[in-house]
């Protein structure tokens, strides 16, 4: 019995010694052989379009999916820029919907999402055919709250790093749909938009707003298929973006200037009175009286517009300032709209005969009383009360 076992395990020895069997491990003897390591597997690519066209139809629609959804659309944007294409090969309005969407659910600030968000729907609108006007309206009106009104940082550091790419993701994304659709009336509606905002009661929404309208207008007037607004809507924005004269901060101020001047110059180029290079008009200045400067320059808006508007756009300039007048809200708000109303009726001057400015307040204050319960209303005035439904005898009585 020995001796068996013994030539046995010679013959195996010999087995193995040629080659036929490869050598157990000591561990592995009894088990099954162990497997030789499968070669590493190579991620699969998907296909960008593929993916956007998965997500438009509902496979891959997850939240987590987003961020990826957002960066395979700019990816495929990019890639068909490169080539010269000129349409995108998925539906463009789903993918704003989308975007919209993702936006609404942001709701108070600008996240990283948004921030994708504005980036790619930018790199969209430079394809065929353009988003719906109402989806456009929905989606700049998204932007503007979440990035004008909301709050993306801190005062610390990284926060303010936040707002600003928050500031600047808006420019461009604006910039973009202007770009898309370089009507007046798009224009003109997204300044209407802004200056919604720059009639805040915080500061810095103020701030962000008229710097934004700036920015918007001199963008505007470098397309070379842009036109300026011929109807009425034109009266109506420049009150809104005038009010800022009367702002309590000077920084605000000074910018709502750039932008009044760039309107100017755009207007007179429009008229064929000026070329595109034409300096911004020399804004009035008291040395003596620099409370004044403010006022001096809601004068000079009425004065320096009034011959260039069809009757159509001052009747609106009126409507739209006496309803600043009417309007409840801020005192600088409501004293903009009266130098405004009073500088194209050519009877601001006597709203500074006082040389005190406690005096001059007062006085304005004063007015702005009467002609809200409906006295010493300015006949040039009373005919606009229809039009407006501004009744102040009506709102004194409702109140």
């Amino acid at each position: 019995m020995y001796g068996g076992s013994r030539r046995m395990f010679q013959r195996l020895r010999a087995i193995f010694s040629r080659g036929r069997v490869a050598p157990l491990a000591l561990k592995s003897l009894g088990r099954q052989e162990a497997a030789a390591p499968a070669p590493a597997r190579q991620p699969h690519k998907r296909d960008p379009a593929d993916f956007v066209e998965g997500y438009l139809s509902g496979i891959h629609k997850v939240r987590k999916q987003r961020i990826n959804f957002l960066r395979a659309v700019s990816g495929v944007c990019k890639a068909r820029k490169a080539k010269g294409l000129t349409t995108l090969p998925f539906d463009k309005e789903a993918v704003g919907e989308e975007i919209k969407a993702i936006m609404e659910d942001d709701f108070f600030c600008a996240g990283p999402l948004s921030l994708q968000a504005m980036n790619t729907l930018g790199d969209i609108s430079r394809f065929q055919p353009p988003l719906s006007k109402g989806l456009r309206t929905a989606i700049a009106g998204w932007a503007l709250q979440l990035v004008v009104n909301g709050t993306p940082g801190g005062d610390s550091p990284p926060g303010q790093g936040a707002c600003k790419a928050a500031e600047e993701g808006l420019r461009k994304m604006l910039q973009e749909l202007l770009r898309e659709d370089p009507s007046a009336s798009h224009l003109v509606g997204l300044l209407e938009r802004v200056a919604y905002w720059m009639q805040s009661g915080r500061v810095a929404v103020r701030a962000r707003a008229v710097s934004l309208s700036s920015s918007l207008l001199c963008f505007a007037s470098g397309l070379p298929s842009f036109q300026m607004p011929d109807d009425a809507a034109l009266g109506h924005l420049l009150v809104q973006l005038a009010v800022s004269l009367a702002d309590p901060e000077a920084d605000i101020r000074e910018r709502a200037r750039e932008t009044l001047g760039q309107l100017y110059r755009m207007l007179l180029c429009h008229q064929g009175l000026r070329k595109k290079n034409t300096r911004e008009p020399r804004w009035r200045r008291d040395p003596a009286q620099p409370w004044k400067e403010g006022y001096l320059h809601l004068i000079q808006v009425g004065e320096m517009f009034r011959e260039h508007l069809t009757t159509e756009q001052t009747q609106a300039f009126l409507e739209a300032a006496w309803d600043h007048v009417l309007r409840l809200g801020q005192e600088w708000v409501r004293e903009g709209g009266l130098f405004l109303l009073y500088s194209l009726l050519g009877r601001a001057q006597e709203l500074l005969e006082e040389e005190e400015e406690d005096d001059v307040k007062q006085n304005l204050s004063a007015l702005l009383y009467q002609l809200w319960r409906g006295r010493e209303v300015p006949p040039e005035v009373q005919a606009l009360l229809p039009k407006t439904g501004a009744d102040p005898g009506a709102l004194q009585a409702s109140s």
